[in-house]
């Protein structure tokens, strides 16, 4: 983005905001609301089709994370899957949420702590119901190519949740690229679409791969380069969405017609009920995370803002479970398949099965020199002055009209 288009967005940030802020001051002085703010946010137009993203998967019906929970969320026609990524101890990327293998498997210690093997001994879908005892660990790679032999217009939502230094991305990358999915479209078509709360995470992911889309995840933000990201819209230029709780929202509904004013689509977090979701679809966010991808299917459906049947190409029919893929990876090098964009439309086609040469090699991405983390220049902002500034900042254009 030109460094005009950056100005103007945050421009046009700092007056959405001071509106916000204006409103809530005089609301809370005189107890009546002047400035209509939900009504603003009502008309907001996301930047595509609205997303349904399966969060951990069909997570509230079966155990977050399994083939169980991900068989389900595409039953319910979801447009991706989640994966919160961490690394084994011999370095093999697996979907999982926590630090720890506690709260999720009949095991006790740090993912980083055990091998890949020792994690397929232990029992990961007994704590939600015993009808799901023995459920697996998912390799991510195992996730990838289980579901992309499903449906080649598949995407997934990809969470760094801890970078081990750096490495993290390195070996993600370095997946990515041997089964050729590193250059598969933009923001709104690639197969991976990289989240973290760690902006440092994705800038590094960025440098590793620069067609890799990303996405940053925060909560309510009090200080810092998030902070200044929130209040103008604009954020750095190694993330192209920006995935804020619902809590943001819910406090300032114009954050998002801010951000889609400098060019980031919204992906919210993480939303089960459906009055919240309608509420969510309504302020034009671009994408929303659920536990409960039926519902969120139904409020989508009924708005008429998703895509198609067809684009999303969700089979009616498929294998539960995964056979022929559960249980074959045994390192970060596979065994996997490899994959290349499609050529007649978006998603991605089988170019050979593990253990094949492919035909053709898929596209190689050229890794760029990199000078390190940090070219956010961040410091402590204070909020209450910054309030100040802004309403000041908004007299000042009153004053010029």
């Amino acid at each position: 983005m030109s460094s005009k288009r950056k100005l103007g967005a945050a421009y046009f940030g700092v007056a959405l905001l001071t509106t916000t802020i204006m409103n809530r001051i005089v609301c809370a002085a005189l107890g009546v609301v002047l400035f209509p703010v939900a009504a603003l946010a009502q008309v907001a137009t996301p930047l595509g089709p609205q997303l349904n993203i399966a969060h951990r998967g069909a997570s509230a019906y079966a155990p977050e994370h399994t083939f169980y929970a991900y068989d389900l969320a595409m039953e319910m026609d979801v447009d991706m899957l989640e994966c919160d990524l961490f690394l084994t101890r011999d370095e093999v990327p697996v979907c999982i949420h926590d630090t720890t293998v506690d709260r999720t498997s009949d095991g006790s210690g740090t993912v980083e702590s055990f091998t890949l093997a020792e994690l397929r001994e232990l029992d990961f879908g007994g704590w939600f119901d015993p009808a799901f005892s023995g459920a697996q660990i998912v390799p991510f790679e195992e996730q990838l190519d289980c579901y992309l032999r499903h449906n080649g217009r598949m995407r997934f939502h990809v969470e760094t949740k801890d970078s081990a230094g750096g490495r993290a991305e390195e070996v993600l990358v370095e997946v990515l690229r041997r089964k050729g999915l590193l250059d598969t479209g933009d923001l709104h078509t690639s197969t991976i679409l990289m989240q973290s709360f760690d902006a440092a995470s994705l800038e590094r992911i960025k440098a590793l791969a620069p067609s890799l889309p990303t996405a940053f995840l925060f909560a309510v933000p009090t200080s810092g380069p998030a902070l200044l990201w929130y209040l103008t819209g604009s954020g750095a230029d190694y993330i192209d969405a920006m995935a804020p709780n619902m809590a943001v929202l819910q406090l300032d509904p114009l954050v998002v017609q801010r951000f889609h004013a400098a060019g980031h689509d919204v992906h919210v977090w993480t939303v089960n009920d459906r009055e919240t979701m309608d509420s969510a679809l309504e302020m034009g966010v671009d994408g929303v995370f659920t536990n409960n991808p039926d519902v969120l299917r139904a409020a989508i459906d009924e708005r008429g803002t998703g895509s198609s049947v067809e684009e999303r190409a969700n089979p009616l029919e498929f294998e539960r479970g995964c056979p022929g893929v559960a249980g074959r990876v045994v390192s970060n090098q596979g065994p996997g398949d490899v994959w290349a964009p499609s050529p007649q439309d978006r998603g991605v086609v089988l170019v050979a099965a593990a253990g094949e040469s492919p035909v053709d090699e898929p596209p190689q991405t050229k890794l760029p020199a990199t000078d390190g983390v940090g070219s956010v220049r961040g410091g402590a902002l204070d909020l209450a002055w910054l309030v100040l500034m802004l309403l000041a900042f908004s007299r000042h254009l009153g004053a010029r009209r």
